[in-house]
């Protein structure tokens, strides 16, 4: 399905529920940005040739956004010029340039996209030594997602930095499906019999749900008096599984026939029940709308939020309630396909004004978080604070063989002792989920 050239198209679900919350925000929230260091002789204006070349291939990396008639559209820019200024810091002490350096990253995290006008891509090369560089890139999260970045975008820079380099053309075939196609295919199969029966199971799956209230653990509100504090960023906290610990878990999960991921929610369901006055405990998930294989080279906001629903009594038994999580996870899955955007509004869940039915998201990582492989350069990545659109974000973190959770979490609900103990909560309640399994 081809558009005409120069058609809008819709916004899908995911971006039509992000660009509201932008809008309420007043201000860019959502930014998507990979940064790395090089070391060795690096070519700028091949680089800088790259990645516009990965943006030219993508029509979502080249949409704007602006308002026809009342409703946001996708307009998609036919050119995809992207500058690589570059800041020279090799004047400096060379103390200071890595200060320096931290506190123009941290800036340009919070330098706002211009959706109307566009472009919701830009690139900053900062110069350390004639040999040391560092690369930001970055995207609004209403055009990619961490697949698009990790699984396509860097794969695709390596190949055709590669190529400029040595003055090649691109060895890349044409992308197959663009971001358009998704957002009016997405559409037409939500007004069709198919979104109609996940709808009718998701109105079935929460009827009556009212989402968590804030946990035991929050920090005192302020007074009501008190004049409103400027809207904070996310703070994180780490936690590293101990490598006895993740391999008991493990071997758990093969027992018990579930999935790792299962055997974490379970236990993070449980950690949730023991900071609140009900057994209800809905949460979201991050899934995906990737389940056709066309879409597996598209660059675009794919991510969906499944919400998760399972009765915890104060009690519950670790078993009973590891394998009705699973059933719920596994109709989760089944019915991934509904936008939750779309679900909320139908169910009457989100509305402005209103506490939003999903307030605690747990998720699983897999997605290899790998730098470019530039040639003739030896490149690491610079990790960054990740946003996140709910008061408290779980996610788990699998990868050389080692398991991590971070804790993202509004600091206007909780602060930094209440997410530490949130953090000791889980990791005892993953020591006695194992224990009664083992026991049993």
């Amino acid at each position: 399905m081809n558009p005409a050239a120069g058609e809008d198209a819709p916004l899908s679900y995911a971006q039509q529920g992000m660009w509201f919350l932008e809008r309420r925000a007043g201000h860019t929230r959502y930014i998507d940005a990979v940064t790395f260091r090089l070391v060795g002789e690096l070519d700028a204006a091949a680089l800088r040739a790259a990645i516009e070349e990965v943006v030219g291939r993508h029509e979502a990396l080249r949409t704007r956004f602006p308002v026809v008639a009342g409703v946001p559209v996708q307009r998609v820019s036919p050119r995809a010029e992207v500058p690589l200024p570059l800041t020279d810091l090799t004047a400096l002490p060379e103390a200071e340039r890595e200060q320096v350096a931290a506190q123009f990253l941290a800036e340009d995290l919070r330098r706002p996209f211009d959706l109307v006008r566009g472009p919701v891509v830009r690139a900053a090369l900062i110069g350390l030594g004639p040999r040391e560089h560092i690369v930001r890139v970055s995207s609004h999260h209403l055009v990619s997602d961490a697949w698009s970045w990790w699984v396509v975008i860097l794969r695709e820079l390596e190949q055709l930095y590669t190529a400029h380099l040595h003055g090649h053309s691109s060895p890349l075939p044409p992308v197959p499906t663009q971001y358009g196609d998704f957002a009016r295919r997405q559409r037409d199969w939500l007004g069709g019999p198919a979104g109609a029966k996940q709808l009718a199971h998701w109105k079935e799956v929460l009827a009556g749900a009212s989402g968590l209230p804030p946990l035991a653990v929050a920090s005192p509100e302020p007074p009501s008096a008190a004049p409103p504090e400027p809207e904070q960023p996310p703070r994180t906290q780490w936690m590293a599984v101990p490598q006895p610990l993740y391999e008991r878990l493990q071997a758990a999960a093969r027992r018990e026939h579930v999935s790792l991921f299962m055997l974490l929610l379970a236990a993070s369901k449980r950690m949730l029940r023991r900071h609140v006055d009900t057994d209800d405990i809905l949460v979201g998930t991050r899934g995906g709308f990737r389940t056709r294989a066309e879409f597996e080279k598209a660059v675009g906001l794919f991510v969906n939020l499944l919400p998760v629903r399972t009765q915890v009594p104060a009690d519950a038994d670790f078993r009973d309630l590891l394998h009705r999580v699973r059933r719920n996870l596994i109709g989760a899955y089944t019915h991934r396909d509904m936008p939750f955007e779309r679900l909320a509004h139908a169910l009457g869940l989100w509305r402005p004004g209103f506490r939003p039915v999903i307030s605690v998201c747990v998720s699983f990582q897999t997605t290899p978080e790998v730098p470019p492989a530039l040639e003739g350069l030896d490149t690491t990545l610079i990790n960054h604070d990740p946003f996140s659109a709910y008061p408290l974000d779980l996610g788990f973190y699998e990868a050389a063989g080692a398991l991590r959770v971070l804790l993202v979490h509004d600091p206007g609900l909780y602060d930094d002792k209440a997410a530490a103990r949130l953090l000791d909560d889980l990791h005892e309640e993953l020591e006695t989920g194992c224990r009664e399994l083992e026991d049993a």
